[in-house]
């Protein structure tokens, strides 16, 4: 008697423990938005020869819609959205050519104004075809914490938003007068769920 009672106990006490709290659960998950298409360009007498600094190439992600797209079966029960990392990569950049990119990007959040993510120099964007890490929770950096705050805080009150990035080559050697290649960010986000 005493063999079954104690599972049955335990088992009430686990219940009686999520009380009116409920149970509480976090789903993590890595989003991919669509990659950014970007052209470097020189003129042609410059083909092949180093080149300090092109002229600024401005590009936008479009709308993102993380919350909606990649989380809309636990919106309901979202509590908190924590974005953990940032990662970036750059595709199909041309063998042969070579740049430094300096990145300047902001965030623009359905229904306010745009903010300051953060400015860094992607050196040899040509080597960086695997995910290379923007922003990392806890780890402080250059990004900043009171745009990835507002971005948090969109995720959870379902808003959209866009990057909108604007891209000066430096230390430039390219074999065409226009190079073409994509970059590609990525999200580590986490949705604290209260479930009753």
């Amino acid at each position: 008697m005493q063999k079954r009672l104690l599972p049955f106990l335990s088992l009430l006490l686990v219940i009686w423990g999520c009380g009116e709290a409920g149970i509480q659960s976090d789903i993590s998950k890595n989003v991919e938005i669509d990659p950014i298409d970007i052209e470097l360009s020189v003129p042609l007498l410059l083909v092949g020869q180093d080149i300090d600094e092109t002229p600024p190439v401005s590009v936008s992600t479009g709308t993102i819609d993380i919350s909606d797209n990649d989380f809309s079966e636990y919106l309901d029960d979202a509590t908190k959205f924590t974005i953990n990392k940032i990662t970036y990569s750059i595709i199909n950049f041309p063998s042969g050519s070579r740049a430094d990119l300096d990145l300047n990007i902001d965030i623009a959040i359905a229904g306010g104004g745009s903010q300051d993510l953060l400015e860094i120099l992607v050196q040899d964007a040509q080597d960086n075809a695997d995910d290379v890490v923007l922003y990392q929770a806890g780890a402080g950096g250059n990004v900043s914490a009171s745009a990835i705050q507002a971005l948090e805080q969109a995720l959870l009150n379902s808003q959209t938003f866009e990057m909108d990035i604007e891209i000066v080559g430096r230390n430039v050697n390219l074999q065409e007068e226009n190079v073409d290649f994509q970059i590609v960010f990525k999200f580590d986000v986490t949705t604290r769920l209260q479930l009753d």
